[in-house]
């Protein structure tokens, strides 16, 4: 192959790493928002007295979920109205996460493999050192630039009684603090974030070599 046909080739599998890697955010985030609301809800349900009491209902799903059905009258669509809110917020959310996390470690790791290739590097370690690095890198930067979705979501699903617009929720969050106000928690988020998907990947391609 020319190299003009090699370069488009590349670009052609870079687009459609980040294009799969979009979509599948999208699709986690129609299970993700309805489960997010019901953790939200279930982490702000209690309140702790001064006497060291906590007081609220049942913070189980199926508790939360009854309470939800009575609010609504048993009306399916107000149900589905209520547990999709921030959904908007959190197809970003998951969609900008997947596309950098998935997308350019897929490009990166191409890259890697194909170094390694050229200079006939197979040692196992070296191996495991490039797939921690570019996971945990891929994973950190992926969080960082989702984070702000993730805290305007958060906001728009924190209020049970009250639907809150993305308009409303990005005012009511830059007057909390400015741009800084939506990275509150950034560092330990993004460290767990690196972690988690290092873990992962590491485990992911030693457990599929290792089958192949």
């Amino acid at each position: 192959r020319s190299n003009d046909e090699t370069s488009f080739l590349i670009s052609s599998q870079n687009a459609s790493a980040i294009l799969a890697g979009l979509l599948s955010g999208f699709a986690t985030a129609c299970l993700s928002t309805p489960t997010d609301w019901f953790k939200i809800q279930a982490q702000l349900s209690h309140q702790t007295t001064a006497t060291g009491r906590v007081s609220g209902g049942g913070t189980s799903s199926i508790s939360l979920l009854k309470n939800l059905c009575r609010e609504n009258e048993n009306q399916v669509g107000k149900v589905f109205q209520v547990i999709y809110r921030g959904h908007v917020a959190n197809l970003m959310r998951e969609g900008v996460f997947t596309m950098v996390y998935l997308g350019l470690y897929d490009i990166l790791s191409t890259l890697a493999k194909e170094e390694s290739d050229k200079g006939n590097d197979e040692h196992t370690l070296s191996i495991m050192g490039k797939i921690i690095v570019i996971s945990s890198f891929t994973g950190g930067l992926a969080w960082v630039c989702n984070y702000p979705f993730d805290t305007l979501k958060t906001v728009m699903q924190a209020n049970r009684n009250e639907r809150i617009s993305i308009k409303n929720a990005v005012q009511h969050i830059w007057k909390s603090g400015g741009i800084k106000a939506f990275y509150r928690g950034i560092q330990a988020s993004t460290g767990r974030a690196m972690l988690v998907t290092s873990t992962r990947m590491l485990a992911y391609e030693t457990t599929l070599n290792f089958l192949s």
